[in-house]
């Protein structure tokens, strides 16, 4: 495998990058390693060299001023930019580039102007279109392509026919998979703009991603972007410092901005008349607010100094990176478990190809999937690489787009994984049977074959499943007894069901069926939920559900005393209300719908003040690493309703009767699990178990339906257990627990969770990398009590 360099990387690796000895770092994506002498040269001049804010006119001023023209000529440059036709402007980093560019259009005249962007773009790009008068986001480089092909033929305008501004922005590269986008778009948009229609549209690179292991090359000005977003230690690891690079001829558009910071005015008056001048000579002076980071700036000029020493050029960088790249996704995409199936899914572009530096960068995306198909958990891989000194990125990695797509997550699935408590870096993995985020790893220049062979070995050591255990088969298999005949959901407690339609699968949760017995209607002077017993017209409000739109549709009663009174009303399934101050309770905390028209339908419909409210879930409560549910409710309020035909109203699942269902204590639907928990004449409630050897995408997303076969059973097998529903990683400071996944047992002294390790440790049938993992529990128990333990999942059958 050639990596396009000619020098020794090992002997470079230990004399620049010594920090990397005993680590895999994968994570370049992120930010790349910075190289030992570039501190100790930027070190050295900072003890030998005096440098003043360079605003003013001493010696000190004057030599930060050279070397900042020195510097930004240079790092233009480096990008084959002719200074003659561009200017850049140090900022933070990319995001605060794609912000500065927003701001000046943002500036623009009413309307205002329109924005497009690609489904790759990083989070940063996306959030432009709040400022714009109206947007458009691009599903797939074929889409854009087309597009480009109608612009002045109308179709493409129609939308925004009124708008004489547009902005077109898209990565060079995606930050998610390494995705690399056609850098010809910024010309033909120019050409399209200039030939086929008066309305003008600019073009902004977030080259953020693609510099890293890339040449932009800017020669070309008629073909180069208008803006050009990026960060330097993506690049050189070292500083933590931006740019924004600007084709002069679309300068204009940026000073529009009308904030002024200080060193980009000549004149301001403050008190009557109040006026100011720009600066006009250069558009960094306009546009650089306050002092530069001038210390920085001149650690960048080490930076490309240090970078062109020990790499030669961006060629050879990513030569090796790519070979690397497809290295890895070669070899990972080979994995097998004994039963064939494939160990990762890697989501790929269907227009990249590893190996080919003009389609696919050195990024890699993918999630692991056990022998049966189902998914382990992105935070369970990223637990595990830490043990292994692996560094790698796991969750959405600010690419809302990719994930969207490449998960196979739709937009209502996105709004209920947040009402369910999902957050930027949480460790919720797995929702309704899908992942909620990906494993990311991302070469650099100073990557070896090593990092790959230690991630390959990581993955095929832990995750690949060299045996086949055989699931144990029932006790007693016997034929159906009967089926599913009705499946009735009751949203709101006491009000009316909703029939879910046939052949529609519904999920069934650690609280029982999805939104049942979400809500409860109380009167507006308390927090004590109305009951049909007491309120019968409850029973005449009717529910529909609308999973998709995330609409819960309700319909009331109206009399003719209320006829101005809403008689119809929607509520967001996504929405909740504001959370409210509550006595503790042994029974579920519920939160209030204060809405005036909430309030009205209800109480029209009821004939007294009352109002919605929605019973509070933990997972929505706090974004912290989640602990299981409270056991503040009753295993009645996490569970569903069985009945036979005509002997409730308010039950979930009818059923024909059969004669076992008297005793026996548990009940398969499909191939689901389920335990009797009360039963009352022939009502029964049910709550869910878990299969522990059914590691299957089924598994993990439980659904149940009208014609579902159910068998019923005496007695099971012991490898069932109560669906816990969310996996701890993080326990109370004063508990020790076990770092073995299926375990998870608690202790509240570390000499408790010592002894246990090592009964563990003992057992013949525990694995190599389960001991590897046991002998670093074994090794936190040295902090001091009161350090909280971080939980690693290992399946000891690993």
């Amino acid at each position: 495998m050639s990596h396009g360099y000619a020098h020794d990387l090992e002997r470079l690796r230990r004399r620049e990058y010594p920090t990397l000895k005993d680590v895999t770092y994968l994570d370049h994506a992120g930010t790349t390693p910075y190289a030992k002498s570039l501190v100790q040269r930027f070190s050295r001049d900072m003890v030998h060299n005096l440098y003043g804010n360079p605003h003013s006119a001493s010696p000190s001023s004057d030599l930060s001023t050279q070397r900042v023209a020195a510097v930004r000529d240079r790092i233009l440059r480096f990008f084959h930019a002719d200074p003659e036709h561009f200017d850049l402007v140090f900022v933070a980093n990319a995001s605060a580039a794609i912000k500065m560019v927003v701001e000046s259009f943002a500036e623009i005249e009413t309307p205002g102007f329109w924005y497009g962007y690609h489904k790759d773009a990083h989070t940063s790009l996306v959030g432009i279109r709040q400022l714009a008068f109206s947007s458009r986001c691009f599903e797939s480089d074929r889409e854009v392509d087309m597009w480009l092909k109608n612009i002045g033929k109308g179709e493409s305008f129609e939308a925004w026919s009124d708008v004489s501004v547009g902005l077109f922005a898209y990565p060079a590269q995606s930050n998610m998979n390494g995705h690399r986008l056609p850098l010809r778009w910024a010309e033909e948009v120019r050409q399209k703009c200039l030939t086929s229609t008066s309305q003008r549209i600019y073009t902004l690179l977030d080259a953020a991603a693609y510099v890293m292991t890339a040449q932009l090359d800017l020669s070309n000005e008629k073909a180069a972007p208008d803006f050009t977003a990026l960060s330097f230690y993506k690049i050189f690891g070292f500083p933590d410092l931006g740019a924004l690079i600007v084709r002069k001829a679309a300068g204009s558009m940026l000073r529009r901005r009308r904030y002024f910071g200080g060193g980009t005015v000549d004149m301001v008056t403050v008190m009557k008349n109040p006026w100011h001048a720009k600066k006009d000579q250069t558009l960094h002076e306009a546009l650089e607010d306050g002092t530069l980071p001038f210390h920085q700036i001149v650690a960048l000029g080490y930076a490309l100094d240090v970078h062109a020493e020990t790499f030669g050029s961006m060629i050879n960088v990513s030569e090796h990176t790519c070979a690397l790249a497809a290295y890895t996704h070669s070899h990972l995409q080979a994995l097998r478990h004994a039963n064939g199936r494939p160990v990762c899914t890697i989501y790929r572009d269907e227009a990249s190809r590893y190996g080919d530096s003009k389609s696919q960068g050195p990024t890699i995306a993918f999630n692991i999937q056990n022998s049966q198909g189902g998914w382990v958990g992105k935070s369970d891989v990223e637990r595990l690489a830490i043990v292994r000194g692996i560094h790698l990125r796991t969750g959405g990695v600010c690419n809302p787009g990719g994930i969207a797509t490449f998960c196979n997550l739709a937009h209502w699935e996105l709004r209920r994984n947040f009402s369910e408590g999902m957050r930027c870096g949480d460790d919720l993995d797995i929702i309704g049977g899908k992942p909620t985020g990906i494993v990311r790893i991302s070469f650099g220049a100073m990557s070896n074959q090593r990092d790959a062979d230690n991630l390959l070995r990581f993955v095929d050591q832990l995750f690949v499943e060299k045996q086949i255990s055989v699931l144990r088969a029932q006790a007693s298999v016997a034929p159906a007894e009967c089926n599913v005949k009705s499946l009735t959901i009751f949203p709101i407690i006491g009000c009316a069901g909703w029939d879910v339609p046939p052949n529609v699968s519904w999920a069934v949760g650690g609280r029982g069926l999805a939104w049942d017995r979400e809500w409860c209607v109380v009167p507006q002077c308390s927090d004590t939920p109305l009951d049909s017993v007491q309120h019968a017209r409850l029973m005449l409000i009717k529910p529909e559900l609308d999973i998709e739109h995330g609409i819960l549709s309700l319909t009331g009663p109206v009399s003719s005393n209320d006829a101005d009174k809403p008689s119809h009303l929607k509520i967001s399934l996504w929405e909740s209300p504001g959370e409210q101050d509550h006595m503790e309770s042994e029974h579920r905390i519920k939160d209030s719908y204060q809405s005036e028209v909430i309030k009205a339908f209800f109480t029209s419909a009821l004939g007294f003040p009352s109002t919605l409210a929605r019973f509070r879930d933990h997972r929505r409560v706090s974004k912290a690493r989640r602990l299981p549910t409270p056991s503040l409710s009753s295993l009645e309020e996490h569970s569903f309703s069985v009945s036979l035909p005509s002997h409730a109203s308010s039950t979930n699942l009818s059923i024909p009767y059969h004669p076992g269902w008297t005793n026996h204590r548990y009940v398969k639907i499909n191939q689901f699990i389920f335990e009797k928990v009360v039963s009352h004449r022939n009502v029964w409630s049910f709550r869910h178990l878990h299969d522990a050897q059914d590691k299957s995408a089924a598994a993990q997303n439980p659904c149940i339906k009208v014609d579902d076969e159910v068998r019923s059973y005496a007695v099971l097998s012991d490898h069932y257990s109560m669906e816990k529903g969310v996996s701890v990683t993080c326990v109370d400071a004063d508990q020790f627990v076990c770092v073995v996944w299926n375990c998870q047992k608690a202790f509240m002294s570390d000499v408790e969770l010592a002894d246990h390790l090592y009964c563990h440790k003992s057992k013949p049938e525990t694995s190599s990398c389960v001991k590897e993992v046991i002998e670093w529990g074994l090794g936190r128990m040295c902090l001091p009590r009161g350090t909280k333990h971080q939980k690693v999942f290992v399946d000891t059958k690993a």
